[in-house]
């Protein structure tokens, strides 16, 4: 899907800086420094039949309609507060009127917050000052990516047909959704896309896949391409199939052996309780609506792919013996390479990042090493263009894949410089 227009996103800091009082600021990173800010960082099994449980739950010893509110309150404890001016941004968030053309979620959103599901408590609970990304930042992100008169979007009916849609309705209820979902997954698996890593490591893991999807589907649950492309993550059939294959049991074992009761019950209701997504076109509304999951399920399979394409770029590159005493960086800037390449290959797929990347480190870097994280990310976007992975040789898809990364950096850029204070990372 393409970028939102720079108009709507001057329309949108006009209106939000006026609101709120800020004053628009200098830019405060360059090109590709998606990656590098420290601002502000404080089984397989048949997709077809419902998947058996595979270790043993934590939430079996726990009353499922028990302490939802609480579990979400824990929360508090998992991120730093470094943003004085939060509060009062959060006072002054605004919501959109809906009308008969956008407000064909509201109905639904209002049954979801019913109940004690986690969805339904992720729709009633206020949103926290000390998110992983800040408020404002999300909410530029669903305004900015599509114009309300926009048709990227799908409406599912009860035999699971879709239909096209206008952009929906940012009513106060899935603004609260969406961005309480992202906050929760995030700091579900935060640890499990970078295991091992500092807290301000994975924080900017979690700023990465927010740059990501605020591209991909500016966090709207419904998006959907003209290829089929659906949801939050935007996700295609392959790319399905990969993580129900690769990344599923992974998942559920890391949430279920967590510490934190609210990761485990993550994992009850959106991995054990409900069919994986399927990945056939026929299955469209598995990606987009809200009674399968979504977007927590979405989000969920954002983070997993995302996972995996880590595992197999250390496996091609940076463990390889071939390649890993090429790299001469410190320990940040090499986690800004893994994490640029990570970004990238959920447009190329894995093999179209690798490859362009081994060409450049069999060519230029044949007897030299890399010792510049940001020159290096700037060649890969040369020779994705000249070296392109087979299924990315032709002229729309050079230009598509060796730009993307270089988009999401830039629409970062223009929102964290205007709205996040410094970044979007609290």
């Amino acid at each position: 899907m393409k970028t939102g227009t720079p108009l709507l996103y001057k329309l949108l800091l006009l209106n939000l800086c006026f609101s709120v009082g800020w004053s628009l600021g200098s830019p405060v990173f360059s090109t590709f420094e998606l990656a590098s800010s420290d601002k502000g960082l404080s089984v397989p099994f048949n997709i077809d039949e419902q998947p058996a449980p595979i270790i043993e739950h934590a939430l079996d010893q726990i009353d499922k309609a028990k302490n939802v509110q609480n579990l979400l309150g824990s929360l508090n404890n998992m991120s730093n507060k470094n943003c004085p001016d939060c509060e009062k941004q959060l006072a002054n968030l605004r919501y959109n009127q809906c009308n008969r053309q956008n407000d064909y979620l509201e109905k639904e959103l209002a049954q979801t917050s019913q109940g004690n599901s986690l969805l339904s408590a992720l729709t009633r609970s206020p949103i926290r000052v000390n998110s992983i990304i800040k408020p404002m930042c999300m909410r530029m992100s669903m305004e900015a990516k599509f114009s309300a008169s926009s048709k990227s979007f799908r409406q599912c009916a009860a035999n699971g047909t879709t239909s096209q849609a206008f952009r929906p309705c940012i009513s106060e209820n899935y603004f609260k959704l969406i961005n309480n979902s992202f906050d929760v997954v995030s700091s579900c698996m935060k640890d499990f896309i970078a295991p091992g890593e500092s807290e301000e490591m994975q924080k900017l893991d979690v700023r990465a896949v927010y740059a990501l999807i605020n591209v991909e589907s500016g966090f709207h649950v419904n998006a959907m391409s003209g290829t089929g492309a659906g949801g939050i993550g935007q996700f295609t059939q392959p790319a399905i199939q990969d993580v129900n294959t690769n990344e599923l049991n992974d998942i559920r074992i890391a949430l279920e052996s967590s510490k934190n009761r609210l990761c485990s019950r993550l994992s009850m209701e959106f991995l054990d309780s409900m069919q994986p997504i399927r990945p056939q076109k026929s299955y469209a509304c598995d990606r987009i609506s809200l009674k399968r999951g979504n977007p927590v399920t979405n989000m969920i399979y954002t983070y997993a792919y995302l996972k995996g394409v880590k595992k197999d770029m250390n496996s091609m590159i940076f463990s390889n013996r071939n390649y890993k005493s090429k790299f001469r960086l410190s320990e940040y800037d090499m986690n800004k390479v893994k994490r640029a390449l990570m970004v990238w290959s959920h447009n190329t797929g894995p093999a179209g990042t690798w490859t362009p990347a081994k060409t450049l480190l069999n060519t230029y870097y044949r007897n030299r090493q890399v010792t510049n994280a940001d020159e290096f990310i700037n060649q890969m976007q040369q020779y994705m263009q000249k070296f392109p992975a087979s299924a990315n040789k032709s002229s729309a898809r050079r230009k598509e894949t060796s730009s993307y990364f270089p988009a999401i950096t830039k629409t970062l850029n223009d929102i964290e410089k205007n709205a996040g204070g410094g970044s979007c990372v609290n």
